[in-house]
């Protein structure tokens, strides 16, 4: 599968944003509900404490919800792609006294996961919580039959917490040199 899974790549000091507020349900991010019209307005990132010296905010920052984070520069650069059935989720990032450090970083926020996964040859145990949910991935195949060609960044459904992106975008996004944007194989998934 020509598809590869978007992560983040370490940047010195770069903030560690542990505590997302202003969202209620924020579960609701990792199954690709979408969210966007009335999404609150104060939903914020916090910069956690215990690291009172990493303020580096990358354009694709590391945070608690697995989410993907991105600066005003990618979210303009994926902006012009016209990409379906991905919002685009604003949110401000507080530093650890309490000021706001961003108010232009937005959530990649892809809606609707594919049923895409081959469950015949994946590895994992299902959730005996949550309904259709996968976890202990320890081998992940994807039906590229089932992927629609015109979903170049999708989630997977059953797969909460993984946003996949067509290896040819993912190319063009780490042409641009944005900081802290990471892929990997999906062979090197684990959950």
């Amino acid at each position: 599968m020509d598809t590869l899974i978007w992560t983040f790549s370490p940047v010195a000091h770069a903030a560690n944003l542990y505590e997302l507020r202003g969202l209620d349900k924020s579960f609701r991010l990792s199954r690709g509900v979408p969210l966007l019209a009335g999404f609150p307005s104060d939903v914020a990132f916090h910069m956690n404490p215990d690291f009172p010296d990493d303020l580096v905010l990358p354009d694709c920052a590391d945070n608690v919800k697995d989410a993907v984070l991105v600066s005003e520069r990618v979210h303009r650069f994926l902006l012009e792609l016209g990409l379906p059935k991905v919002e685009f989720l604003p949110v401000s990032i507080i530093d650890h006294k309490g000021r706001v450090a961003s108010r232009s970083h937005v959530i990649v926020h892809p809606i609707e996961p594919v049923p895409c996964i081959d469950l015949q040859d994946s590895v994992y145990v299902r959730s005996e919580i949550v309904a259709d949910k996968l976890q202990d991935v320890t081998r992940l195949v994807l039906d590229p039959s089932r992927v629609p060609a015109d979903r170049p960044i999708f989630k997977a459904q059953g797969l909460a917490r993984a946003t996949f992106v067509h290896r040819e975008l993912a190319q063009a996004i780490s042409r641009e040199g944005f900081s802290g944007v990471g892929w990997i194989e999906i062979d090197r998934f684990r959950n």
